[in-house]
């Protein structure tokens, strides 16, 4: 995670715009130029990046305005990562490239997908080190000038003292510790955790706390990779929340597809190292995809008619002897042929479609839609010494051709049920049955094969030695795997590349029920749409474990979610969603819930923290420490706030007032009285703000 200011750009060799002064010495198109993009924060023209010779990125162009959220999009390996390392400048673009420019006085934040390398100075994880030393520096600064004498001292110290202060309130300094306290809740961080060095947190707890620590800055351009990777639901839905509230740009990678239509106002296509932008979220970038490639499919029938017609021609030409209209023709029919060239270049495609409909279906195409191939009777599961059950009594019945994903929050036992149900754990009581003769397939979150020296051919006639080479040919292309991809190795191949392989080869034993556990993890986009395309023509049975909300509306005929401690059935994910979040508010609201401690206790319902000074200041705020449950003590409190509220409103406008007036007198006395009035109004200004957006907030919240 990296947060940019300006002041570091010239190290990141991060172009700014020229500012007025040297708008003079620029040619008429770089003025114009200038000006065509001033609105911009961020401007990327004709970028490229190689690497071993393979040119990952050519020739990209993007301009990121005020208030983008764009999604980019791409292959796994299709260079979204390199795209975002080369913005944030921890890496450099081939030195023919063009520039980026970084709009003047932009803050520019970004999470990286992978954090090991991350670090921390202090105990305190989310600490923000250059808020904390801002907070230092008036501090110090505050002490010298209580002990300075001299006038010229004086005078320097409260120009240090003026612009530290600005830069705190710039970084949100004011407002830091309520937005550290939401932010927190958000994503599930608990004060043992953010206490800890970053070294000492799991993989998901750096992820959360990272981005906690990015957000918090709130830069006005946010690059995020994968930010939803370790987060759970209710943080996802906060995330979707706050990105769509905030005033940030985002340029973001993800390859959640609910999370891209929830937050993108644009999305960008990364594909054969160029980048097309498109308006709108992942459904409308499908429905325009679609269109263009219809508009493209009709340009190149035109043009193959056309080539036809002018061949015919230059052959009449030529069989008439009219030489000079023969090589006319024929410099028309090689036009019109690099025209055709080039729309088949731009038409082709590196996402292969991969079908089921060629294959043998199972039994189940040819049985009632009703039969049940699968029933669990009070099924429960201990495992060996634990007291309580990992899950107790559930029945239900799996019918043939059913589409079924199963949901519900991590570690309430999805994957174990699903594990059960293969006979891989024995339940603790309860019975599973089957219907006779059913075969079963099972496709878990990551494809394993035991020698990975093996070219894809010679996987598939591994894994299915009946097959000879032209049938395991012809199967293989089904899954995407034609041509030379076919002799690639086992172990080069993207996970995405492995799921399929390994689908392609399970579903040759034509199983009539198909057990998948997060199917889509650790693929991209495109693999993911076509294993829906594929599961969508399957007529078999499927039982899926998935949080993958897209995946879920695409291929589930139900949604089954283990929600307290039983498995209900819904028709989709947002019924899910919606049943999940009351049974929490049930949670957190029944009668019969354990007491807390005091503490604890006092902590949910306890208002902002108020400063000393601020008591002092406004005696009132001693009464406003917690938020009462009683209606009529919540009005009284309403008016109570809305009483400090209104003195703070007209002591900041008196003493905004007052540091103007300051301001003006600082060349014309003499005294070095006026700097330490000066220093205190800074400070009762700085409590003053604070308080003013933690009455807003305690305000907010009462009115709820």
């Amino acid at each position: 995670m990296q947060v940019i200011s300006k002041r570091n750009c010239k190290k990141l060799n991060i172009l700014r715009f020229p500012d007025s002064n040297h708008k003079k010495s620029l040619s008429k198109a770089e003025i114009y130029a200038h000006n065509m993009t001033v609105m911009s924060l961020l401007s990327l023209n004709n970028i490229s990046k190689t690497y071993a010779r393979v040119k990952v990125l050519d020739a990209v162009a993007l301009d990121i305005m005020p208030g983008d959220r764009i999604a980019l999009i791409g292959d796994n390996g299709a260079g979204k990562t390199t795209l975002l390392r080369l913005i944030a400048g921890s890496e450099t673009a081939d030195p023919e490239s063009g520039h980026i420019q970084l709009a003047r006085g932009t803050v520019l934040g970004y999470l990286e997908q992978q954090l090991e390398h991350l670090s921390s100075n202090s105990d305190f994880a989310l600490e923000d080190p250059e808020l904390t030393a801002v907070e230092a520096e008036l501090r110090e600064l505050q002490s010298l000038l209580e002990d300075a004498t001299d006038d010229d001292e004086l005078t320097d110290l409260m120009n240090k003292y003026a612009k530290a202060h600005d830069r705190h309130e710039a970084m949100g300094g004011f407002s830091f510790r309520q937005r550290l306290t939401a932010t927190l809740n958000a994503f599930s961080l608990d004060e043992a955790s953010i206490r800890r060095p970053l070294e000492q947190l799991s993989g998901g707890e750096r992820m959360r706390v990272a981005l906690a620590r990015l957000l918090l800055r709130s830069p006005d351009l946010l690059l995020l990779d994968e930010p939803t990777n370790h987060l759970d639901q209710n943080a996802i839905d906060w995330l979707e929340d706050y990105l769509t509230k905030q005033s940030s740009a985002v340029l973001f990678v993800s390859h959640d597809r609910a999370f891209i239509n929830n937050v993108a106002t644009k999305t960008a296509e990364l594909n054969a190292g160029k980048i097309r932008i498109y308006s709108g979220n992942y459904s409308n970038f499908l429905e325009l995809k679609e269109l263009e490639e219809k508009t493209l499919a009709r340009r190149i029938d035109k043009a193959e008619k056309r080539l036809q017609r002018q061949e015919e021609i230059t052959q009449t030409m030529l069989s008439h002897r009219k030489i000079t209209q023969y090589h006319s023709s024929e410099k028309k029919e090689l036009r019109i042929s690099e025209e055709l060239s080039a729309l088949h270049q731009e038409n082709r495609s590196s996402h292969k479609r991969m079908s089921f409909r060629s294959l043998k279906q199972p039994d189940s195409v040819r049985s009632r839609r009703d039969q049940v191939a699968l029933e669990a009777t009070e099924l429960s599961l201990r495992f060996p010494g634990e007291t309580e059950p990992l899950f107790a009594d559930l029945s239900f019945k799996l019918l043939r051709g059913q589409h079924i994903v199963l949901v519900g929050k991590n570690g309430c036992g999805k994957t174990s049920l699903l594990r059960t149900l293969m006979g891989e754990l024995p339940q603790t009581q309860g019975s599973v049955t089957t219907a006779s003769n059913l075969v079963f397939g099972f496709l878990g979150q990551e494809a394993n094969f035991d020698n990975y020296d093996l070219t894809v051919l010679e996987q598939m006639l591994y894994l299915q030695p009946r097959l000879n080479e032209n049938q395991a040919r012809s199967e293989l292309a089904r899954f995407g795997f034609s041509g030379d991809a076919v002799f690639q190795r086992t172990g080069s191949l993207s996970g995405g590349e492995r799921s399929r392989l390994f689908l392609c080869a399970l579903l040759q034993d034509q199983p009539d029920v198909l057990f998948m556990d997060e199917p889509t993890n650790h693929l991209d986009i495109f693999s993911r749409e076509l294993l829906e395309d594929a599961l969508n023509e399957f007529s078999g049975t499927i039982l899926a474990v998935s949080h993958d909300r897209y995946f879920v509306s695409r291929i589930a005929d139900e949604v089954w979610a283990m929600l307290g401690g039983g498995l209900e059935t819904f028709p989709d994910f947002d019924s899910y969603r919606t049943a999940e979040r009351q049974a929490d508010a049930r949670t957190d609201n029944r009668p019969d819930r354990p007491e807390l401690p005091e503490v604890a206790r006092e902590a949910e319902a306890r208002m902002p923290e108020w400063d000393e000074k601020a008591v002092e200041m406004y005696p009132l705020l001693a009464d406003l420490q917690f938020y009462p449950q009683n209606r009529s003590e919540r009005r009284r409190l309403v008016a109570d706030v809305n009483t400090v509220l209104r003195e703070v409103e007209a002591n900041l406008s008196r003493h905004e007032r007052e540091k103007s007036s300051l301001e003006k007198d600082f060349t014309q006395v003499d005294s070095g009285e006026i700097f330490h009035l000066y220093a205190e109004i800074l400070e009762t200004l700085e409590i003053e703000e604070l308080l003013y957006l933690q009455l807003m907030e305690v305000f907010e919240d009462l009115m709820k």
